[in-house]
This record gives C-alpha cells, structure tokens and sequence, in this order.
C-alpha cells in the first residue's frame, strides 16, 4: 500500500474516532450535576424570572439523546456548533476559531524546537557518557520535568512583570485580542516555558535510548569496521534510537496540548485554550464542547501523523 492510500485510510479512520469523542464529551457534561440555567443566570432577577424560557430555548428539557442529535448533527455536516449561551446571537466558532491559529503557533513552535534542542542534547550526553556534560544535562532535565509548567510560568510572569518597563506590564494583566505580534512578550516567555517541560523529558528519552543501542553489538561491528564515529553515530544508532522516542512522544502529545491551555491562560495568551477556561468559567457549554471537540480531534490526527513518520523513521514497516 502507497503511503498516499495508507494516509486516507487514516484519515478515514477519524470518522468513528471523532464521533465517539464527541459522545464521550457531550454525555459527561449532559451528566454533570450543574444547572447550567442557574450557572449563566447568576443572580440576575431578569433571567431568573425566565428560566423555563432559556432552559426551553437550549434544550434543556428535551430527552439527552435528542439534545446530542440535535447538537451533533449540525456539528458534522455543517460544521454548525451552535450559538453561545453567554454572548446572546453570536456563534460559538466566532470565539475560539479566530483563536486556533495561535494555539497552532505557540503549540508548533514550542514542539518543533522542543524535538530539535532534546535530540541533540540527547546525542551529545549519550556520546559523552559519564562527562560532566552528561551530568549537567542530568541534572538540568531533572529539575526541568520536575518543575510544573505552570509554577514556571508564574515565577516567569512575575519576573518579568518586575523587569519590564511599563509598556509590557499590561500583556500579562489584561485582556487580549487576537494579535499575537502585538504581545510578543507572552509569546516568548509561554514558548520557554512549553520548551522547558518537553525538552527536559525528550532529552533524558533520547539519551537513555541513545546509550542502550550504543551498546549493541552492530554497533561494536561498525566501529571494528573503521567506520567513522560520525557514520556510527548519525548512520547507524540514531535511527533505531528514535524508533521508541516517536512513539512515546506520539502518546504524549495529546497531554501537551491540552496543558497548552494552562500556559495560554497563566500568561493571557489569546488562545484556544484560554478561551476553553474563559467559557467553563462562565459555564458557556456550546463553546467548551466545540474548543474539547477542537482538541480531541487535532490530537487524534496527530497521532495518524505520528504513525507516518514511525514508518518513515523504520523501513521495515509497510503501509
């Protein structure tokens, strides 16, 4: 099978993984012991003498299979989410789409540089076993994964806060729009801290797979070859290396997405993840059901990406 019709199949395959997302999704929140009426209304006596009115107008009283029917199928054939129950007429898509482009920016950019900084940390500790380099690396990524991403962020925000001159102080304490070069500020610093996490776990993944196929025999025969140590190293061991690195980043990657949305509210990014805390905030369910719809399926085709480039990675997989 061409890897084009193995990408199709794939592809394919996001139909029925998609729907049972968004069943999984829907039913959780249907089942949520929240009156979600009482939860928008607050303390509003305008909308608290109309309840019976806005629980008719979302649905509320209609049977729980009819409420997902009657969300889902917009949903898949007109891409339809629905309207927001805070912002009165306006569509969901109009307050996290604008949004998803930045998420794919800070999440990319973080990712891309997160793989190409741990390989090479990875390949020069492995080859350095021992040294006081591969100690330091050791310690590093230690300290780096045991930190959580968001009390980097806070110490981050706060130092900058402190540092800064008065015309970026107001980045991180107010409101957003969506221009993200605007706010290159909290770009950098949510980019350093997503850097930080991944590159701390990538790098000690690397090294430890680097020092075990190091260590094998095919190895010990290139280098009693002459080969050179450069041949052995990039041409022989780092190939194998990456066969497991892939796959357990390929698993991760949906945890690193969703702990984007974290980063993104800590530094008021204007993200798709903020805007998915801002609505269970406010309990806007329309729009946390189609931001989690957001997530689940991009993490699902990342994973069919994932799986692509295992078999670019080891030849002895066919499509």
């Amino acid at each position: 099978m061409s890897l084009g019709m193995y990408f199709i199949r794939r592809i394919l395959s996001l139909i029925p993984f998609t729907i049972g997302i968004s069943i999984l999704i829907f039913f959780l929140f249907a089942i949520t012991p929240i009156d979600p009426v009482n939860s928008v209304a607050g303390l509003d006596p305008n909308l608290q003498r109309n309840r019976e009115r806005i629980a008719e107008s979302w649905g509320l009283n209609d049977p729980i299979i009819k409420r997902y029917w009657d969300w889902a199928f917009p949903m898949f054939t007109q891409l339809d989410f629905g309207e927001s129950w805070t912002s009165s007429g306006v569509p969901v898509t109009e307050k996290f789409v604008p949004f998803v482009g930045n998420t794919v920016f800070l999440f990319g950019i973080a990712f891309l540089l997160s793989l190409i900084v741990s390989t090479i940390l990875g390949i020069i500790a492995a080859t350095n076993h021992n040294s006081v380099f591969d100690q330091m690396t050791l310690f590093l990524t230690l300290v780096g994964f045991s930190v959580p991403n968001f009390v980097l962020a806070l110490v981050l925000q706060i130092s900058i806060i402190d540092w800064s001159n008065a015309s970026i102080r107001p980045i991180f304490l107010t409101t957003s729009g969506t221009e993200i070069w605007q706010e290159w500020p909290a770009v950098i610093t949510a980019e350093v801290t997503m850097l930080v996490g991944g590159t701390a776990f990538s790098t000690r993944l690397v090294r430890s797979q680097m020092l075990n196929v190091l260590r094998q025999n095919y190895i010990r025969t290139a280098r009693a070859k002459g080969l050179p140590e450069r041949t052995v190293v990039y041409g022989h061991a780092l190939r194998n290396a990456l066969l497991p690195f892939v796959t357990v980043i390929a698993l991760s990657l949906p945890g690193i997405l969703s702990g984007s949305a974290i980063i993104e509210r800590v530094f008021n990014f204007p993200g798709v993840g903020r805007q998915l805390i801002k609505a269970a905030l406010e309990f806007d369910l329309p729009t946390v059901l189609a931001v989690n719809m957001f997530f689940g399926t991009l993490s699902v085709f990342m994973l069919i990406v994932a799986d692509i480039a295992y078999g670019i990675v080891d030849p002895r997989i066919k499509f």
